[in-house]
């Protein structure tokens, strides 16, 4: 697979990281000499009148705003650029940027757009990054957005880019004005996976880095109840391949993608989809999870290592019922310290964000483990002395062949985690795993000082036997 050339040229890529510190702020901006103001108003694009559906829409709605992001969102719209369009393929795009007026005066404008036109040259995408992005501040220049006037519908600030209700309102927008007999959803910005952290003073999913608002788990079933079926689902954010988060979104797509550990911000090889799309409209949608898992592992700097999986939602009922049953038979055959002993070996991912105070402390107050290798290792632990422990045994052999052949349809990896186990190892599917240690010393305090959400509130918990497992680990009840 050929690497994205623009990629390969700019040495602007950061981890798309959860983290408890905030290095940036546009506050800091604003209360500068720099004062806030209004770019110039540009020419917008009309919305075409589409009277046939096409093939495919590609919606796209990304929170990029912050430090971090800001330049990636425009590497991914030059990518979009140097692919082109055509008459079977619609490319729908939200996102913010930080912009820079020609009188220095800063804003944020969130820009709607619909991608056309011939694709551009890579002479030309190379020459609107180099001449339309400030490297130091991260701004986009206004030389930049011209460039794209002829995709932006709509122009607004003071958008609340963190808030699902918008969110699923674009994606409305996009079905309604640029119709398809399929949709591909691609989220991007900071993800969390399951840590809802307070929204007062932290990041979660979707964070609009002004608004300090994201999306919740629990939102993002409301989020994609209001936007209406999909076809694929992707997540480029951070730790977001996570059974409690697909099984949010299970019922309005048919494939999820995404990641269980932390994703580079180059993010899903766009350019390959819509290649793919144009020569082949009927191109199924297992293959476009994975076309899109296998781009992002290939076009990987380097140095950088990363997975990610697709997942077909199809598959998660009888997943249902196979983790029910472990979960049940480890629990009659009193499996309590075999699953306390698996904690301390299980692959974790770093779900707070602290890999970059210390790795261990990553590891040891992590929540977040791979599924398969917390089954493995309490299958490995649990003596086979009674017919409970070995029917545990066997439900947990079973549950492994379930994730390997029927829940996780492809997995592709390279190199190792952020925090230390070799992608290898994970199956593609991670899960709330019990800590080695409790971030605040109690489960009751961790989740009533630090989290947003409850995590016995979300409905895997709730309509799984994992919430009672978990119950059963902490409380022993």
């Amino acid at each position: 697979m050929t690497k994205s050339l623009l990629l390969t040229m700019f040495s602007v890529l950061s981890f798309c990281a959860p983290s408890f510190a905030r290095p940036f702020s546009l506050d800091s901006v604003r209360a500068g000499e720099v004062a806030s103001a209004e770019l110039p108003v540009m020419p917008q694009a009309a919305v075409p009148a589409q009277a046939e559906p096409k093939e495919w829409t590609i919606i796209y709605y990304s929170t990029t705003k912050d430090f971090k992001l800001r330049p990636s969102f425009l590497i991914q719209m030059l990518d979009l650029k140097l692919a082109g369009s055509s008459g079977k393929v619609n490319v729908v795009v939200e996102g913010s940027v930080v912009a820079q007026a020609e009188d220095g005066s800063i804003s944020t404008p969130t820009l709607r757009m619909a991608i056309g036109g011939e694709p551009w040259s890579l002479e030309k995408a190379v020459t609107v990054f180099n001449e339309g992005m400030d490297l130091k501040t991260r701004f986009v220049k206004e030389s930049a957005l011209r460039e794209f006037s002829g995709d932006i519908v709509s122009r607004e600030t003071g958008v609340d880019t963190g808030d699902w209700r918008h969110v699923a309102e674009f994606a409305r927008w996009a079905k309604a004005n640029y119709p398809a007999k399929r949709y591909a959803f691609l989220i991007f910005g900071h993800g969390n996976g399951i840590v809802d952290a307070k929204k007062t003073a932290e990041k979660g999913t979707l964070a609009d880095e002004d608004t300090k608002n994201y999306v919740t788990i629990p939102e993002m079933r409301l989020m994609m109840a209001e936007i209406g079926k999909v076809d694929v689902f992707l997540m480029q954010s951070c730790l977001m391949q996570m059974a409690e988060v697909v099984w949010q979104v299970k019922d309005y797509t048919d494939v999820v993608v995404g990641s269980s550990e932390f994703l580079w911000s180059n993010g899903f090889f766009t350019p390959a989809l819509l290649k793919a799309l144009n020569e082949n409209p009927q191109f199924p949608s297992l293959a476009v999870g994975d076309l899109m898992a296998e781009s992002y592992v290939a076009t990987l700097p380097q140095d950088k290592t990363g997975h990610v999986s697709v997942i077909p939602t199809a598959a998660l009922p009888r997943f249902a019922e196979k983790l029910d049953a472990w979960a049940d038979a480890v629990m009659k055959a009193d499996g309590r310290d075999a699953a306390m002993k698996a904690r301390h070996k299980t692959v974790r991912f770093d779900s707070f964000g602290l890999v970059t105070l210390s790795t261990a402390q990553s590891v040891n107050y992590s929540i977040s483990g791979d599924l398969y290798d917390f089954v493995r290792l309490t299958t490995e632990n649990i003596p086979r002395e009674t017919e409970e422990q070995l029917k545990a045994a066997e439900a947990g052999r079973a549950l492994m062949e379930d994730i390997e052949k029927s829940l996780v349809y492809k997995y592709y990896y390279k190199g190792a985690t952020v925090t230390g186990f070799d992608y290898s190892v994970p199956r593609g599917i991670a899960i709330h795993v019990p800590p080695r240690k409790i971030l605040t010393g109690s489960v009751d305090g961790m989740y009533s000082q630090i989290m947003q959400t409850n995590y016995w509130d979300l409905p895997f918990a709730r309509e799984t036997r994992w919430g009672a497992f978990l119950n059963w680990i902490y409380r022993g009840k």
